[in-house]
């Protein structure tokens, strides 16, 4: 039988060279920064910020020319008219007669995605309703502009955010999570499994 050891030696963040630390943020972005999360924390802030639940995104970040973000799905009746958290967006500059005028008329407002890229003009947002008169049509063309002023808004914001989720992360930020993490890397900037390793003892 034979007792095999390998010995390595293991940096902490702050003893690595810049390349290397450059290397750590790199991989550390890939690993635990993943589209997912980002598109969970998306849907969570229009559910939470907005109250909309029938809205989905679709996104390419990775500094082409053809980058961008876009939401499809709908939004409901009930999102619109008994929803506080989107009313002021919604009715922005609309009286409320007005709105009591179309509360029976327009029945949901959709984002159609029409495209094989995913940037916000990709998008035409449209209502659905049944048969408008001409100033219930006029009422509801301000509430489809109220609606896309919010959405590019709400789009660029969240591309900005993107950018940032994926790409960036300062040296600070890393200091603080190997702290927390007691994380350990080779020279050139691998993270170490310390599962797999036992730290020698003087």
């Amino acid at each position: 039988m034979k007792t095999l050891v390998r010995e390595i030696t293991a940096y902490k963040y702050a003893e690595l060279s810049k390349d290397a630390q450059e290397k750590a943020k790199q991989n550390h972005l890939a690993k635990d920064r993943l589209p997912n999360f980002f598109s969970a924390d998306m849907t969570e802030e229009l559910k939470e910020r907005f109250g909309l639940y029938n809205l989905k995104t679709w996104f390419s970040l990775s500094y082409c020319q053809d980058d961008g973000l876009c939401l499809y799905g709908q939004i409901e009746h009930p999102e619109l008219f008994s929803n506080e958290k989107f009313r002021g967006v919604a009715f922005m500059n609309i009286h409320h007669r007005q709105i009591q005028s179309v509360y029976g008329e327009l029945q949901k407002i959709d984002f159609i995605h029409r495209s094989r890229y995913y940037y916000a003009q990709t998008v035409s947002i449209e209502s659905r309703e049944y048969s408008p008169t001409d100033k219930q049509e006029a009422i509801i063309e301000k509430i489809i502009g109220n609606v896309k002023s919010w959405y590019f808004e709400f789009c660029r914001e969240w591309e900005e955010r993107g950018y940032d989720c994926f790409y960036k992360l300062t040296d600070s930020d890393m200091q603080e999570i190997c702290e927390e993490e007691e994380s350990l890397f080779t020279q050139d900037g691998q993270l170490i499994d310390m599962g797999l390793y036992k730290e020698q003892t003087a």
